[in-house]
């Protein structure tokens, strides 16, 4: 099996799981979906091709270069290649979003209300990567006002003292008699 096909047996399972997660009428069911949802995200890649994304969200390629030069979905690029790809889980995020749009019955402007639907949840949120160049960090940067560079600052210094804590009590369960 190809990449390919792993990519979209992979999306299409994974936004099968979302939707039975939402749908579970217990807190222990909607556990073990997301246990198994999380096991299959692992099998993804941290990117995906735009032709398979754009297969998955029901679009063609032109149409998700447009969002992609709006800045509106973030895009990695593998090692070694000069291709752009769709950030995994913003695109989960998405194609989620256009299927609850048209489980309600819309046809006509899917992405653009997923988009406004996302951007409410402050969703997909880029993800700073180390193979992105100084003019995409700059780009990035003027898109974002300085409410969400602080949000995000905050997010990171959150998230870094959550880190430094685990580390400290992890230390001391290796450590006998601290």
């Amino acid at each position: 099996m190809g990449r390919g096909t792993r990519v979209q047996r992979a999306l299409q399972d994974l936004l099968e799981l979302r939707s039975a997660a939402r749908e579970a009428t217990s807190a222990g069911q909607r556990e073990r979906i997301e246990r198994v949802a999380l096991r299959r995200r692992e099998e993804l890649d941290e990117s995906v091709p735009k032709a398979r994304a754009a297969e998955a969200l029901g679009v063609s390629v032109t149409a998700l270069d447009r969002w992609i030069a709006r800045g509106a979905l973030p895009v990695v690029r593998r090692p070694g290649s000069s291709r752009e790809e769709i950030e995994a889980d913003a695109l989960l995020d998405l194609a989620e979003e256009v299927s609850r749009l048209r489980e309600a019955g819309r046809t006509r402007g899917l992405l653009a209300a997923a988009f406004e639907r996302l951007d409410e949840a402050r969703k997909p949120l880029p993800e700073l990567r180390p193979n992105q160049s100084a003019r995409e960090l700059r780009q990035n940067y003027l898109r974002t006002t300085p409410a969400d560079r602080l949000r995000e600052v905050a997010e990171l210094s959150r998230f870094q003292t959550d880190l430094a804590l685990r580390g400290v009590a992890a230390r001391q369960r290796q450590e006998p008699g601290t």
